[in-house]
């Protein structure tokens, strides 16, 4: 609830933000310009004018919504994936048996944890990876090299154990370049600009109740998309946090009872 209420918040003041804008450009563009006289074509040029520019800021908000948007889906993706390889490498280590396997299947669970508690912060935050979960994982793989299968059957359930786990590290590095990667004034500066200029060439209609609600529907509508655009370009913040709730579910099962009871008490909740 506390993360809706801030998306519902911030959403409103991205729509705000919009519609200041539009409007400051507006004013500032009559009193700069005056109206336009309606036999010299002012009209006609003012229209011409704001059809290319919105042609243009259009494309714009459409191509970096679409990207941002794709991004997103392919980190919960991702997400669901690693999930999927960390129940593999945990049951199969089940399957393989043996005192051997223990500490595989509880730096596992350490990982989950870790990744849950901390790093997903980290990641809010643009930090990048936790070393702590990276030292988890690291510990996984060495244990999971240095099995020495006898039988046809552990040698399928290591084989299948290691390449499982090189896949978490793949995720693991997808999900890190997404938390850095930013287009900030690379996206915004244009975004806003096209903003301010789309709203010029109405100077030329009165500030009518009429005229006066169309641009607020513009403002408000190009203030949304805005606030889309922001929402999707960080899957680990707010207001479109993508909560690691396959990582609790794994932990809220038979990995999450590998941990120590001390630790399995203070997890993160769900």
């Amino acid at each position: 609830m506390p993360g809706f209420v801030i998306s519902i918040i911030m959403g409103l003041l991205f729509a705000t933000g919009a519609l200041a804008i539009v409007f400051s450009s507006y004013a500032l563009s009559r009193k700069l310009l005056g109206p336009g006289a309606e036999g010299d074509r002012t009209h006609e040029a003012a229209s011409t004018i704001a059809v290319r520019i919105a042609a243009l800021h259009g494309l714009i908000l459409a191509l970096v919504y679409a990207q941002e948007l794709n991004d997103y889906q392919d980190i919960r993706k991702n997400l669901m994936e690693e999930s999927v390889a960390i129940a593999d490498v945990y049951n199969d280590a089940k399957r393989f048996g043996g005192v051997r396997v223990v500490p595989v299947q509880e730096g596992l669970a350490r990982y989950l944890v870790l990744v849950v508690g901390e790093e997903w912060t980290m990641l809010g935050h643009r930090q990048g990876l936790s070393s702590k979960a990276w030292a988890e994982w690291d510990g996984v793989y060495e244990r999971l090299l240095d099995l020495t299968p006898a039988t046809d059957r552990e040698r399928y359930l290591v084989e299948r154990m290691r390449n499982r786990v090189t896949e978490i590290a793949r995720f693991r590095q997808i999900r890190e370049q997404t938390a850095i990667g930013g287009f900030s004034g690379l996206f915004w500066a244009p975004a806003l600009i096209g903003l301010a200029l789309l709203a010029i060439p109405f100077y030329v209609y009165r500030p009518t109740r009429t005229h006066i609600f169309l641009l607020s529907i513009f403002g408000a509508y190009s203030g949304v998309i805005l606030f889309f655009i922001f929402a999707f370009s960080n899957p680990f913040e707010q207001p479109g946090k993508l909560e690691p709730r396959p990582f609790q579910k794994l932990l809220e099962g038979d990995i999450g009872q590998s941990l120590p009871a001390a630790q399995q008490q203070t997890q993160p909740a769900s």
